[in-house]
């Protein structure tokens, strides 16, 4: 779950050895914040998305600490 404000569009594809990448938008309040790029996942759908899902809130988190700054 992102914090309030916050919403995220992923596009995920398949490589041609099987492993999940794509691209991810991250906005604040509808406002592009961080444009991502998801290479080699891995090769399970649900583990790829888990990786996906901790590389979001770690951006987050830390753009929200400097923000406090």
């Amino acid at each position: 779950m992102l914090p309030t404000g916050w919403a995220f569009e992923l596009r995920l594809t398949k490589n041609t050895k099987g492993d999940f990448g794509g691209i991810g938008l991250l906005q604040l309040d509808g406002v592009d914040m961080c444009h991502l790029t998801l290479a080699s996942l891995d090769n399970d759908r649900a583990d790829a998305l888990l990786r996906v899902k901790q590389r979001v809130e770690t951006w987050i988190a830390e753009w929200q600490s400097r923000a406090l700054h």
